[in-house]
């Protein structure tokens, strides 16, 4: 950080010794704009700062190496604040939980870095304009951390999910994505850099002007499109569906304990729904930390739970695969109940598994025999949909796979009318005020846009977090809150339309990483041949 600057751009904006703290104040500005949060604003600007410490440093080697270490100072705020919640989440579970927050943070920091530089190079070597070099960069960078080889991709809060707190802003994702949401963001961050930048030139006011309404425009239509199709979406109503928290708690309980627990809890909630017309039944993930598969005992008692609800049952519990007739695979599953019967030829495996949790990268499972449950877990290969009582068809997306933008589309591509996401966000927070982490309300976040991309509905089963539900413009309704044994019962809505980003799929995020790529590879071969 102790980095000469160049060009003197800001110095009548920012002094000196402020500017080298603009880093920091990008990486706060952008944890305020996610839950919870959730402020308007910082989306819109939170890059600038870092931006104008980044155009600031001048051209040439040393230049590029400040930019990168400016840009991990950054990550290492970012990531670190925004991801408090890893070590919280995951030290019940295993005493990987500081080494794992510790390995996350510091591979994405590195990838902040990286971000940096190659924006800074870009930007000199390339002599690309500011506003074209910054969405191109960061996008192409949050591409890279979602597609990342094995169980380290990590998609948890791109920029573009910055503002589900406000659909009607972000409804063109059904057009490109939300990764399209983030370069637009990041653009409109860019153009604002070049705005500040401006007021340094010779008719600086007359700039800064044309750069201010060059904003505007870019903001307006956009976002005149959401507002638009918030009012003339035709939405189509599934029917009522119900989903079901309640709240186990994942502290000091053995899996038969949980198993009695979780019973005696919906046994207590099934008479909420007497008398009603449902089309679906959602309990949550691993609602039996157990395989009915293989346990006959388990299996009964479920069955016989399930009779008491009026309507096919979706819940979650741990699958089995066989060879020869030997145990060999195990596997975060959904099943379907209907009519006290656990339907025999539906069972929905989680493709996406929980980094170091479900599936320690790149480590054969063998290592961890002994470790319990801990990376045990096998990916599913498979994608099936189940039938509502009506015949509406859903996908099921388990926990961190509401994340990915590609697996919400693929089930739409397969035909599902609607989706469903059972989760277990008890590891996230506990009572005391003090462990209740941001990740309570950063996680049914990305459903939004899940539900934007692709115009559909959504039902979230939590056992705790917040179970609720998002129709197709985006709009979450039927909220149980933290910590609260309860059934929330709505109709849920979905479109008949196929978007252009079901249709398409993540073009914004492939084409800036390639293009990105692509520069910082030909600035590199120009100056050798040089």
């Amino acid at each position: 950080m102790g980095c000469v600057s160049g060009m003197d751009i800001t110095s009548r904006v920012i002094p000196e010794r402020g500017r080298r703290l603009l880093p920091a104040v990008s990486a706060l500005l952008l944890v305020c704009a996610f839950p919870p949060l959730h402020l308007l604003v910082p989306p819109f600007v939170a890059l600038v700062p870092l931006t104008l410490w980044l155009t600031d440093l001048g051209a040439g080697e040393d230049a590029s190496r400040c930019a990168f270490g400016g840009g991990t100072w950054f990550g290492f705020l970012y990531f670190g604040l925004l991801l408090h919640w890893i070590p919280i989440a995951l030290m019940s579970v295993t005493w990987w939980a500081l080494p794992a927050y510790l390995g996350v943070v510091t591979i994405l920091t590195f990838s902040a870095g990286a971000f940096a530089w190659a924006f800074h190079r870009m930007a000199y070597r390339n002599h690309m304009p500011v506003w074209v070099a910054l969405p191109l960069a960061w996008t192409a960078f949050e591409w890279l951390r979602a597609h990342a080889p094995g169980e380290l991709a990590f998609s948890w809060l791109g920029l573009g999910t910055s503002l589900t707190g406000y659909p009607e802003l972000v409804g063109s994702a059904e057009l490109v994505g939300t990764r399209g949401i983030t370069l637009w963001l990041a653009l409109i961050n860019g153009l604002l850099a070049e705005a500040v930048r401006a007021t340094r030139t010779s008719g600086g006011a007359r700039a800064t002007a044309r750069w201010v309404t060059a904003t505007v425009i870019v903001i307006g239509v956009p976002a005149g499109w959401g507002y638009f199709r918030a009012g003339t979406l035709p939405l189509r109503a599934i029917g009522e569906i119900a989903v079901v928290q309640p709240n186990v708690s994942e502290d000091g309980l053995d899996s038969r304990s949980r198993v009695d627990s979780a019973l005696a809890s919906l046994a207590t909630l099934s008479p909420r729904l007497d008398g009603r017309s449902l089309e679906l039944v959602v309990w949550p993930e691993v609602t039996f930390p157990g395989s009915p598969e293989l346990d006959g005992d388990l299996r009964r008692r479920v069955e016989r739970e399930t009779e008491r609800w009026p309507a096919p049952v979706v819940f979650g519990a741990i699958g089995r695969s066989f060879e020869g007739g030997v145990e060999s695979l195990r596997f975060n599953s959904a099943f379907v109940a209907e009519g006290g019967e656990i339907l025999p030829d539906f069972r929905y495996d989680k493709h996406r598994l929980v980094p170091l949790v479900e599936r320690v990268p790149f480590a054969p499972q063998r290592w961890f025999n002994e470790a319990g449950d801990l990376g045990q877990y096998t990916r599913g290969r498979t994608w099936p949909l189940g039938k509502t009582a009506g015949g509406d068809r859903f996908g099921i997306l388990i926990c961190y796979e509401s994340t990915y933008t590609s697996h919400a589309r693929r089930f739409r591509l397969e035909g599902a009318d609607f989706l469903l996401n059972i989760t277990n966000d008890a590891w996230f927070g506990r009572a005391p005020w003090y462990s209740r982490t941001g990740a309570l309300w950063q996680h049914p976040a990305h459903l939004v846009m899940r539900a934007i991309e692709n115009r559909m509905g959504i039902a979230r089963a939590a056992n705790t977090g917040f179970s609720l539900f998002v129709n197709p413009l985006g709009v979450t309704y039927g909220r149980i809150d933290f910590l609260r044994a309860d059934v929330s019962s709505e109709v849920v809505y979905t479109s008949d339309i196929r978007t252009l980003y079901t249709r398409t799929g993540d073009v914004a995020g492939s084409v800036a990483f390639l293009l990105t790529i692509g520069l910082v590879a030909s600035a590199r071969l120009r100056r050798r041949v040089a």
